[in-house]
């Protein structure tokens, strides 16, 4: 995996960042137990500012999304039982008012490779595998009380920093949500990553609590600076296209289209079924009749006359003779 073209030219890169930054530390007099850790927070900055204009976009969307909700919920309620022309709809109010849905994930999208690629750099992983004296000297470096960053925090203090500084990264980004649903998901995904975090090495967990440091005084500056969206203001500004959202808003009205088709179909086989029917010279049913119950509306045949008049005379048959 890590020998991927992207994957390998990005852990290639970020190996680099991590060398070049040490060497500069190591220039200004700091020992390698303090510059290989402040190489890698010196690497998540810059990544964080790499992927700013992404999260003011982030941002942006969110607060979009906060200001179409009453709209949201009002097209939910109207269209609760066409869950097709729901969709069509909601994609419809997302482009009238220049939301769009997929830029508040960019940014967490694009920190998942960098995060691979960050745990193939520090452990010689993919093109740096073959024992490269960096990468030996990175894992066997020491950090305030971490005695190797190339291995688990023996102290859990990193993974306890890790949880208390996501959990408030994420209740600032929530903020911004109304869905009940989403926030427990959110809220609750720090902690189902700590039992697959628990056992990464160090250093990547120095990149993670940085980066959510960072995030939470990005988000903090970004409040203050951002202004509320209005759906007046949304509505005004230029048309921006957007493939991905062309590409899903055609592909709905082609599935709702799609849909209109075979139901006129389906019914224009019934009336066809119903007119054979007629011309057979049997009665079509009629919308809402009740059928009989089984032995009801049907009458006996009555028994032959022969039947009758035995059944009439008395048990002893025969004419009456009497002496």
């Amino acid at each position: 995996m890590y020998n991927l073209p992207i994957l390998k030219q990005l852990v290639l890169l970020l190996h680099w960042i991590l060398v070049t930054l040490n060497g500069a530390l190591a220039s200004l007099g700091l020992g390698p137990s303090w510059s290989w850790g402040l190489a890698i927070i010196g690497m998540t900055i810059i990544v964080r500012l790499v992927l700013f204009p992404l999260t003011w976009k982030q941002f942006s969307s969110a607060q979009s999304m906060q200001a179409i909700q009453p709209q949201l919920k009002e097209l939910q309620k109207k269209y609760k039982s066409d869950r097709g022309k729901l969709q069509q709809e909601t994609m419809q109010l997302y482009k009238e008012h220049r939301v769009n849905p997929f830029a508040s994930c960019l940014p967490l999208v694009l920190q998942l490779p960098v995060f691979i690629s960050l745990y193939a750099a520090i452990k010689g992983m993919g093109p740096l595998k073959g024992g490269l004296p960096s990468v030996a000297a990175l894992n066997h470096a020491s950090f305030l009380w971490i005695p190797h960053l190339g291995k688990p925090d023996p102290y859990y203090i990193l993974l306890i920093l890790y949880v208390v500084s996501q959990l408030v990264s994420t209740e600032l980004m929530l903020a911004t949500q109304t869905d009940k649903s989403q926030k427990m998901i959110m809220r609750a995904m720090p902690i189902m990553f700590v039992f697959i975090l628990i056992h990464f090495p160090a250093g990547l967990f120095v990149y993670w609590v940085t980066t959510n440091l960072w995030t939470v005084g990005q988000q903090l500056l970004i409040r203050k600076v951002m202004k509320p969206k209005d759906l007046a203001t949304m509505s005004a500004k230029p048309a921006k296209r957007s493939r991905i959202m062309e590409a899903i808003m055609s592909g709905q009205e082609d599935r709702v289209k799609g849909r209109d088709e075979l139901i006129a179909k389906q019914k224009a086989e019934r009336a066809k079924q119903g007119g054979a029917k007629q011309a057979a010279g049997q009665p079509a049913a009629k919308k809402g009749a009740r059928k009989a119950p089984p032995g009801k509306g049907k009458r006996k045949p009555s028994p032959p006359a022969d039947q009758r008049k035995n059944k009439s005379s008395p048990a002893g048959g025969g004419s009456d003779d009497r002496a």
